[in-house]
């Protein structure tokens, strides 16, 4: 008898593409869930200084704790000492709290970063890094009789059996995936997917040592209101990170992000002036810089994140101002909803490789729970961000006095949404007390959707609670979900451009602290 040697069993592999918040949140979850995987980046760096800062919530910081470094991360930075919104002229408008309770509702640390720490937190921590590679640019996706195989511009390629496309807004996998549906599905894809991204503001930032000069602590966070305008400043770790975000000029589909020096220039020179406190203008930071960029802030989201084999997470799919702070939080978080589900479906047969109907159903469910959440954070930013730039009378008004009435109210909405953050299904928490005040606001948020019916506060049995919170002003009441200020603020909404112009000439208007 000729003995043969039996070939073992391919196990499911899924291909990631893009190693930022989201490709490497997946590959967390994935190596928890023993689930097969490679992590590929165009980059040749995983860990860089693009970027500016980040903020990650409570919900987040839970998926961290699974993840086995919140401890580490929270050693590297200091929790938030004092948090202020400002006026335009720099001086105070309101001295917050609103970081600290919340703190102490969920028992840890709201983090405050930049965007190369984060991800050096997520890379370093990564209980197996050989599964992360860059310099690996896609080339095309082909589907294959049972699978994908990957092309790369350097003539390599990989197989599998989904591509997960966590390569950012330019996403290269989401051109590939509409090209693959207007070849054999044509209507998978909404046509209005091709255009649903805008722009219409840029932001402009730079990094700068700490200075005494400056008149800031260890942990600052400051949010400045203006007129078209809005800034951020934080201080962490030896250093201020200040975000310009100015309005633009509309385009949809967004334009290509044109940066020259010029630009640049005209930039620094246009905002110099511009007071971030009382005695720090942003000149001042300027002149100190370290590093600095502008980027465009698409805004939108599609109706289809997936077709095919292939499926987008993250900023591939959706992409939201940076006022709420919510946009790696929303990626993270969509990460660990679709791990949940593979790990789910693999977990008593590794080696199952699913039929593309079969796949399609899957991608279905993670963007049936993600997309209300998604879409709803997407909405309150932009909203939160053109209240902030006062672009209507109304938001002006409220934003700059009648949300410093309204702090407990602030404060319990922002609780509730984060408690109904995603973890992992299948990893225990490693420091966190579930115990604490916040997370068990969960329990009563259920209770709530089995007793009011859908459609009022509720949606898809979800508080719909007011996530236009930005982590200094918690709530915006121009732009919450309570259906008295929705009305009000929809009744607005038409009046934008009118409230902006008025804004400008009126001498009642800017007669206002705000003016």
């Amino acid at each position: 008898m000729v003995q043969t040697d039996s070939v073992p069993p391919k196990p499911f592999r899924a291909i990631i593409i893009g190693a930022g918040f989201a490709g490497l949140a997946l590959s967390h979850a994935f190596q928890l869930a023993n689930i097969d995987h490679i992590v590929l980046e165009k980059h040749h760096e995983i860990v860089s200084v693009r970027g500016a800062a980040v903020v990650i919530w409570h919900g987040v910081a839970r998926i961290f704790d699974q993840f086995g470094f919140l401890d580490k991360i929270h050693k590297s930075i200091s929790p938030v000492q004092r948090q202020f919104t400002r006026w335009p002229d720099g001086s105070v408008h309101q001295s917050g709290t609103s970081v600290r309770e919340l703190d102490e509702m969920f028992q840890t640390e709201m983090i405050v970063t930049n965007r190369g720490q984060c991800v050096s937190h997520l890379y370093e921590n990564l209980p197996d890094k050989s599964r992360v590679h860059g310099g690996r640019k896609l080339d095309y996706i082909e589907h294959t009789a049972n699978g994908v195989r990957v092309h790369f511009a350097d003539g390599s390629f990989e197989e599998g059996d989904i591509v997960i496309g966590a390569d950012g807004v330019h996403s290269h996998v989401r051109s590939e995936m509409w090209n693959y549906a207007s070849k054999f599905d044509q209507t998978a894809i909404p046509d209005s997917d091709k255009s649903a991204l805008f722009t219409q503001y840029r932001a402009f930032f730079v990094t700068a040592p700490q200075k005494e000069s400056f008149g800031l602590s260890a942990a600052d966070f400051n949010h400045i209101f203006g007129q078209d305008v809005t800034k951020l400043l934080f201080t962490q770790s030896g250093k201020a990170y200040c975000t310009i975000i100015f309005k633009g000029e509309f385009s949809q589909p967004p334009k290509k992000n044109l940066v020259t020096q010029e630009i640049i220039d005209g930039l620094a020179q246009r905002f110099a002036k511009h007071q971030l406190t009382e005695t720090l203008t942003f000149g001042d930071l300027w002149e100190n810089k370290e590093s600095h960029g502008l980027l465009n802030i698409e805004e939108g989201i599609l109706q289809k994140w997936h077709a095919g084999r292939m499926v987008l997470v993250g900023d591939s799919a959706w992409k939201m101002t940076s006022e709420l702070g919510a946009g790696a939080n929303m990626a993270i978080e969509s990460a660990v909803s679709l791990a949940n589900i593979l790990h789910r479906n693999l977990k008593d047969d590794r080696n199952r490789h699913f039929t593309q109907s079969e796949l399609s159903a899957l991608f279905t469910e993670y963007q049936n729970d993600r997309f209300d959440r998604v879409k709803d954070h997407v909405d309150r930013s932009g909203q939160a961000t053109r209240a902030f730039t006062y672009q209507s009378l109304i938001s002006r008004f409220m934003v700059g006095y009648v949300g410093p009435w309204m702090h407990k109210s602030q404060v319990k909405q922002l609780a509730e949404s984060l408690t109904q953050a995603p973890k992992l299904d299948y990893v225990p928490l490693r420091t966190l007390n579930e115990d604490a005040e916040g997370w068990k606001l969960v329990n009563k948020i259920e209770k709530k959707s089995a007793e009011i019916p859908v459609g009022g506060w509720l949606k898809s049995g979800k508080l719909a609670v007011g996530d236009a919170a930005s982590p200094v002003l918690s709530w915006c009441p121009a732009c919450t979900s309570d259906p008295v200020s929705q009305n009000i603020h929809g009744l607005y909404r038409g009046q934008m451009q009118w409230g902006s112009w008025y804004g400008a000439k009126s001498g009642w208007v800017h007669g206002w602290r705000g003016g």
